[in-house]
């Protein structure tokens, strides 16, 4: 019996996860459940599954994740931001597999997670880096000429660029695609979702961004492509549903869940394209931040953070993301140049960039 941890009980992906425990119960044990504040959600979770540990991290503090993660086999990191980074490094430092669905920590912190990768599995558990491990499967990675990452475009796709400064929160929030929690689904509407997976790819398989391709593929059935450097792609190919790539980080081939299957008979288009940079900026962001010292990727998370928040709120225009950032990153840029990555200075300038931007954004700053 594999004993879990799931950080983030209460969001998309952790509530999926439940949903591949509840299906494998011979084989898995929710054994610690943290969600942020959703107290009742949690209390109904621990309920039903009866794990060992549960804690809000908004009541507790981040150090309930570290607690958490103590007496698992797998810590499932579905948590927002970059709370869960002392819990990861606590894993991997002490044998503990993790399957990471937080795009944030290895953003802000890859070199140091890297690092300490190895003793333990660093799982990937997004659908487009799940791919990529199937694709390299039985593959030297000398081998490897490109990623091809595969793009929805999100619900403003083929949105004419001038409608842009019109859309709303409640617009970004209907991915055509996927059911997904609200700061993702605005990440994906701006592409700066592309953009953090860019990053974290290339420290996942050790493949520099400028050997990562984005491609825009509308129909979020190709999951992520590896062209080879004989020329050869290899595809992976799944209905969109995250709890495939859920059920492969904690079981490998060996779960009993299958999402819906592909009909090649009902006249399958799939298509690919280019991303348009000139209309979706933020996506050239995971190639752009990696001339800048390492603790400017935590200046872009963090600005793009706050933006988020604004635009939710309905006090931010959603064509003024990439300026914001742009400003944050110049801002900080040269302070950043001998300051040395560590946890303790990716919580310092996380703190003193969102400071930086609500004040840019309330006007009180040029």
């Amino acid at each position: 019996m594999k004993k879990i941890a799931i950080l983030g009980s209460t969001g998309s992906i952790g509530t999926q996860t439940l949903d591949i425990v509840r299906q494998n119960a011979d084989k898995l044990k929710a054994v610690s459940l943290v969600a942020f504040s959703d107290d009742s959600k949690l209390a109904a979770q621990a309920k039903e599954f009866a794990p060992e540990y549960t804690a809000l991290i908004a009541r507790d503090g981040k150090d309930c994740l570290v607690s958490a993660v103590q007496n698992c086999d797998v810590a499932v990191v579905a948590t927002r931001g970059t709370v869960a980074i002392d819990a990861v490094l606590y894993c991997l430092k002490n044998g503990i597999d993790v399957a990471l669905a937080n795009k944030e920590t290895l953003v802000c912190a890859g070199e140091l997670i890297m690092q300490k990768a190895g003793k333990a599995k660093l799982i990937p558990v997004d659908s487009e880096h799940c791919a990529i491990s199937q694709c390299l499967s039985g593959r030297k990675r000398s081998d490897v000429d490109k990623i091809l990452l595969t793009a929805s475009g999100g619900p403003f796709a083929d949105a004419p660029v001038e409608e842009l400064s019109r859309v709303t929160a409640q617009d970004a929030l209907k991915h055509p695609n996927w059911h997904m929690g609200s700061k993702i689904c605005v990440d994906s509407a701006t592409m700066m979702n592309k953009a953090l997976e860019v990053i974290e790819a290339s420290f996942l398989f050790s493949v520099p961004v400028t050997n990562i391709q984005i491609v825009l593929h509308q129909q979020s059935v190709v999951h992520s492509m590896v062209q080879f450097a004989d020329g050869e792609v290899v595809a992976q190919l799944a209905m969109p549903d995250m709890r495939l790539p859920i059920q492969i980080a904690l079981l490998g081939e060996s779960g009993s869940y299958s999402c819906d299957k592909i009909n090649f008979a009902d006249f399958l288009q799939l298509t690919f394209d280019k991303p348009n940079f000139a209309k979706f900026p933020c996506a050239e962001w995971g190639y752009k931040i990696m001339r800048y010292p390492p603790l400017c990727r935590t200046v872009m998370n963090s600005a793009n953070d706050v933006c988020v928040e604004s635009f939710l709120q309905g006090k931010f225009s959603f064509v003024r993301f990439d300026s914001i950032i742009q400003n944050a990153v110049d801002a900080f840029g040269q302070r950043a140049q001998n300051v040395e990555l560590s946890v303790e200075n990716i919580r310092r300038f996380e703190a003193e960039t969102k400071t930086y931007v609500k004040r840019l954004l309330d006007g009180e700053l040029c």
